[in-house]
């Protein structure tokens, strides 16, 4: 009998990231080095030479003392193209530095359980667009990662909600995951082994951070209150302080009502007191921003047929927050409950990776299923199981192309100064994969040898046909078209896979002219993931 193998199933956080696997058909969250199953999401470059680089806690707690230093809340620049982040005159993508965060949880795998990891699913937002999710995707392979899939977080919650005793029969479920840097809402459906997300919304730069940056602004205006002939604002130790002491605050007042702390800057001390009530008034519109997007995604499901939810699920440790549930409650009629809301996410993903390695054992080597089973040390009818199980998810964003508005009164006498809109191809909550079919447009004026295809993506809360809510992911151009009058129609279809890659195919229907592309999502090539991998390899990472 060949050695079992494990595949690990990854949660990387905003603020906080975990690693689990599948044990004896239960979920093992791997604690780190200090003994805690959660890891800050935090990267402290204290080796100017050496690259030497510390994740974790003692890196968060650096903060006071380097934050030029530390790098945290990465995961809400993954994706953007241009983001780099300096480092003793060095820098390093989003991409590099969630590296060295897996990076710190394999090395922190290695020395508790002796297991190498390898295969590794990684959980991101449900919001996240094709950008950010290539963009995850990259970070796994610098750090030396096969990366498997990627999958929303919320699913992977409510995979773990389901192994874990879940009603049989067809259920629908609500998951609101509001964690330290983002939010989603996501409905899905269980029908037997099938697992369907209906809809999903949410914000990626909502989360307890900001919760955390009201509450040391108040803190710091009380400070300037009782002595107002101090200005701490400029000096980045007490700033550093207050924002930690914020952080704590936070989660003490999810239990009591009220804390009091002292401030200390420059010999003077000042004693503020703040309760719960005070958090929910600092912050009553980051709460509202909650519960629209909420009120979104419930008025997306009921659109789609699904009118009422048989669990609502809190998962995040801002749901931890009574507020959070309680207006879910007040305002939207929604009984919503804490899910493990720390550890559901890695929980899940970790049995979502074994499906992904029992699937690929079987599509990519062709073994038999008893081999494969063999293998991961798991039976002949576990593996059925697991290849019966279907998670279908969604379409997070619109896709579009850029068209010139034929109802510009511009348009008749200067095509080519016409109002610029996006024409969105595949809506926002489109099941994948996902083929859009040909889709029509027309040249813009007389004899257009060629079009440019430009793809977009939608960057607002709601899909809208305006530049500005959208952004720029691709393009291609169809060329060799034949002279023909303005107007003359060419055909755009997308073909979006289970995983969200973006391919499109433009055709003119007459000369046959066509152009096929894939997109390159992220602006990291293979070339630069390599390059990016070499550099990451030699830092010296520890916790």
């Amino acid at each position: 009998m060949q050695a079992a193998t494990t595949t690990f199933g990854i949660d990387l956080g905003t603020t906080h990231s975990c690693i689990a696997y599948i044990e004896a058909s239960r979920p093992v969250v791997v604690r780190n080095i200090i003994g805690q199953e959660t890891t800050p999401s935090v990267v402290y470059f204290h080796g100017e030479h050496e690259e030497a680089v510390m994740v974790g806690a003692n890196a968060k707690n650096s903060m006071v003392l380097a934050p030029h230093l530390v790098a945290a809340l990465v995961k809400r620049d993954m994706g953007k193209p241009g983001v780099s982040h300096t480092y003793h005159g060095r820098e390093y993508t989003p991409e590099e530095i969630s590296a060295l965060i897996l990076t710190e949880l394999v090395r922190s795998t290695r020395e508790s359980t002796g297991m190498v990891v390898r295969d590794v699913v990684i959980t991101v937002p449900a919001y996240f667009g094709v950008a950010e999710r290539d963009a995850t995707r990259k970070a796994g392979e610098i750090a030396g990662l096969n990366v498997l899939d990627v999958l929303a977080e919320p699913v992977a919650a409510a995979l773990h909600y389901q192994a874990e005793g879940m009603r049989q029969g067809t259920r629908h479920v609500l998951v609101c995951d509001l964690g330290g840097g983002t939010f989603d809402t996501t409905v899905i459906r269980f029908d037997g082994d099938d697992v369907r997300v209906v809809c999903t919304d949410g914000d990626p730069r909502l989360g307890g951070a900001d919760w955390d940056a009201r509450l040391a602004r108040h803190l710091e205006d009380a400070f300037v209150e009782q002595h107002p002939r101090l200005d701490p604002t400029a000096d980045e130790l007490f700033r550093q302080d207050l924002h930690a002491m914020a952080e704590q605050l936070k989660k003490d007042l999810s239990s009591a009502t009220s804390r009091r702390r002292d401030l200390r800057f420059a010999g003077a001390v000042a004693r503020v007191e703040v309760s719960r009530a005070k958090l929910e008034e600092l912050t009553a519109d980051l709460l509202d921003r909650v519960v629209d997007i909420t009120r979104r995604t419930v008025a997306a499901a009921e659109r789609l047929g699904v009118r009422q939810f048989d669990d609502v699920l809190l998962v995040g440790g801002m749901t931890k927050m009574p507020a959070v549930g309680h207006l879910l409650k007040e305002r939207l009629g929604l009984v919503a409950r804490l899910h493990e809301p720390d550890l559901a996410v890695a929980k899940g993903v970790a049995r979502f990776a074994v499906f992904q390695q029992v699937k690929a054992g079987l599509g990519a080597s062709r073994e038999s299923k008893e081999d494969v089973a063999d293998r991961m040390g798991i039976t002949e009818a576990e593996a059925d199981a697991m290849l019966a199980k279907r998670v279908t998810t969604v379409v997070p964003r619109a896709f579009g192309i850029k068209a010139t508005d034929p109802n510009d009164p511009v348009f008749a006498t200067n095509p080519m100064a016409a109002r610029q809109l996006i024409v969105h191809l595949l809506p926002a909550n489109t099941p994948l994969p996902a083929d859009t079919g040909p889709y029509p447009f027309a040249t813009a004026v007389r004899n257009q040898r060629m079009v440019e295809i430009e793809v977009w993506e939608q960057s607002g809360a709601v899909a809208s046909e305006e530049l500005g809510d959208n952004r720029k992911v691709g393009r291609g151009m169809l060329r060799d078209l034949p002279a023909r009058p303005m107007g003359s129609p060419f055909e755009v279809t997308f073909l979006m896979s289970e995983t969200g890659t973006l391919s499109v195919h433009a055709v003119e229907p007459d000369s046959r002219a066509e152009v096929r592309f894939d997109l390159q999502i992220g602006g990291m090539t293979q070339q630069a993931v390599d390059a990016a991998r070499s550099r990451i390899t030699r830092h010296d990472v520890s916790g």
